[in-house]
């Protein structure tokens, strides 16, 4: 081998070995994934509470009687599609939830401490290994290089994800998550103005209950088609919000991670199956 590869290999073990040490990159790592699980986790929140919001608004009837004719009507069903797409929603927000468990789960893993131990106690030994063979002039085992590597692999795939999906997200979704979670909250605003007080308050009380507490001069205090055109409106915020947001969730935390995997498993073998002029 020759001496400069030589000494890129042990210093790079060894700058391997301090930053294992450290756990400096662990840190900031969980650091990255609890900030991306409580943006889900907010997500989700969000999402379920305004589906109990728009199965609140869908329950509001409007009585009316043009011409001494009874009428009833209930503009909130007009917010049945959205309602549908924000379950969804949940789904997905809850399978990324889940992911990045799983991420912060290997974050752990990878920074045990016995494993932690291990593999830098290895790392020394491959550097110590490699200058004795080169100093008796002799043909080191490829590998106890291979596994050196592989192990640096290994030791920092987790955290190195991590901090490469928190750059993605800062670099190119944060800005569209700031808006699309703001326009979830307009939307639970304005569904919230436009769905008759006292059907909020009765959210809890049983159907009969509420049938039966209904005030009759509701035509009087709602604008039929305003109601219905805010309505409308929030529906199509809501699913520009939500479509945006399922994007960057799934990109973020479930397509990035895949790709990242698939990277690691070709370098990995790659690391394998390359020969090391040791």
């Amino acid at each position: 081998m020759k001496i400069i590869n030589l000494w890129l290999i042990i210093i790079s073990l060894a700058i391997a070995s301090l930053l294992a040490g450290s756990k400096a990159l662990d840190y900031h790592g969980e650091q990255y994934t609890d900030q991306a699980l409580k943006r889900s986790l907010v997500a989700f929140a969000v999402a379920r509470g305004l589906n109990g919001l728009i199965s609140v608004a869908q329950e509001a009837e409007i009585a009316m009687q043009p011409a001494g004719v009874g009428l009833t009507l209930s503009p909130g069903e007009i917010l049945d599609p959205i309602n549908d797409l924000i379950e969804r929603f949940s789904v997905v927000m809850l399978v990324t939830a889940s992911a990045i468990g799983v991420q912060k789960l290997l974050l752990t893993m990878g920074a045990w401490s016995f494993f932690n131990v291990f593999i830098i106690a290895f790392w020394i030994f491959t550097a110590g290994y490699l200058l004795l063979k080169h100093h008796k002039k002799k043909t080191a085992h490829p590998l106890v290089l291979k596994i050196a590597l592989f192990l640096v692999l290994v030791r920092f795939a987790a955290p190195l994800m991590a901090l490469g999906s928190e750059a993605l997200y800062q670099g190119f979704l944060a800005d569209d998550y700031q808006v699309a979670s703001a326009g979830l909250e307009q939307t639970e605003n304005q569904i919230r103005q436009n769905t008759p007080e006292e059907e909020l308050l009765q959210e809890e009380l049983g159907t009969l209950e509420k049938t039966k507490r209904w005030f009759a001069d509701a035509a009087e205090q709602f604008d039929v088609k305003k109601q219905i055109a805010a309505y409308q409106a929030a529906a199509d915020q809501a699913s520009q919000s939500v479509i945006k947001l399922i994007t960057i969730f799934i990109v973020q935390n479930i397509l990035f991670p895949l790709l990242f995997i698939v990277l690691f498993i070709k370098l990995g073998k790659s690391l394998i199956n390359k020969r090391h002029p040791i």
